[in-house]
Parts: structure tokens; sequence; C-alpha cells
């Protein structure tokens, strides 16, 4: 307990300014050993403390090996939100099969979480990922809207560096786009009475790249 409220006023001392590196060391072992409440405090302040090129980093890679397998949803959530904003390259191929099998969990958030961390996996080594294609395009798919909007991140990067290999989806992104402008999306979704506008801007800016120089 006493360990927790002391990284939370380290965090607030990094946010001033000041360097709190002594706690760095800290952090990682709260969320390696603490309960759900000081994991989520550890994972925070690894998140915010470290980058990707910190050698502390890798001794976080069994926790998050072991969050992963988790039956806790809370400790999964975690482990993936850590896994998509930061993760050592070297150790991707640790854990991609562990955020692969995700895909396919009955839960929407933890679908949503994996999907924005092998969007990250993309970003920073996309020969890794090359062999899962046909993974985003389910997610694309799925009944929640949610991950269907998370897979659109990927969808963009893709299409960005090769239009021509996705253009026998641009009938499914024409219809999300009326299901959206029809009103079909959760309340949620919207803002200001506008159905889920950068939704709409992310299909938009998709659906230019898959047409540019093709008239029809």
């Amino acid at each position: 307990m006493q360990m927790k409220e002391l990284m939370v006023r380290a965090i607030y001392c990094e946010m001033l300014g000041y360097e709190a590196s002594f706690s760095y060391i800290h952090a990682i072992k709260l969320a390696q050993q603490g309960s759900v409440l000081d994991k989520r405090v550890g994972y925070l302040a690894v998140s915010l403390f470290l980058n990707e090129s910190h050698e502390l980093l890798l001794l976080l890679v069994n926790t998050v090996l072991k969050d992963l397998q988790s039956t806790n949803l809370i400790e999964v959530c975690m482990a993936l939100t850590v896994v998509s904003q930061m993760f050592p390259k070297d150790m991707i191929p640790a854990i991609l099969p562990l955020v692969e099998d995700k895909l396919n969990h009955p839960k929407e958030i933890i679908r949503r979480k994996a999907v924005l961390a092998l969007y990250k996996f993309y970003l920073i080594a996309p020969n890794q990922v090359q062999h899962i294609h046909n993974k985003f395009r389910k997610a694309l798919c799925d009944k929640d809207p949610g991950v269907m909007t998370a897979s659109l991140h990927i969808y963009l990067q893709l299409i960005k560096e090769n239009s021509e290999g996705y253009k026998d989806l641009t009938a499914s992104f024409v219809t999300i786009l009326k299901q959206v402008v029809g009103g079909k999306l959760p309340m949620d979704f919207n803002y200001h009475s506008v159905p889920a506008p950068w939704l709409q801007i992310q299909l938009l800016r998709i659906l230019s790249l898959l047409g540019k120089n093709d008239q029809r």
C-alpha cells in the first residue's frame, strides 16, 4: 500500500520535471508482484517513466507474458495496454502468439486492445506481422464497433503503403461508412449529434487512398 502511494508521488515528481529514476526499478517490481491495484499503478508508472529502448524494460517481459495468460481480465488489459504503448522490438516474437490469440477473446475490450497492440507491432516491426493480415480482415468485420474502428488504424497504414493490394475491400469500407452515416452505431460514438465523426474521417481517408487515380 505504501509503495503504491510513493509511486504516485514519484509520477507527480516526474510530471513537475524532476528526475525520479531511483523509482523506475520499484515501478517494475510493483507491476510484477503487487495486487491488481498495485500492478495497475506499477504498469502506469512504467509506461510513463520508460521508453522502448530503456534497458529496464526487459525485466518486464516475463510479467507481460504471465499477465497475457491470466484469467483476470484487468491483468490482460493492463498487459495489452503496455504492449501497445511500448515494448522492446526484439521481444515481439515472444508475445506475438499470445496477442494474436486475444483477437478471438469473447470480451470486446480485449479484442480491441489486441488490435491496437498489433498496430504498434506493425509500426515498429512490419515484417513480424505479415503473416496475420487475414486476422486484420476478421477484425474489420468484428461485431463490436470499437474493434472494427481499431482495425482501421492498421488499414490506413497498409493502404498508404500499397493501395492496390486492398482494393477488394473498398465495398466493405463503403458499407461501414453507410452504416455510420445511417446512425447504426451506438449513441456513444456520436459527437454533438454527428455520428462517429472521427470514424467517418478515417474511412474517407482510406477511400481517398483507394480511389486515387482510379476513376472506377
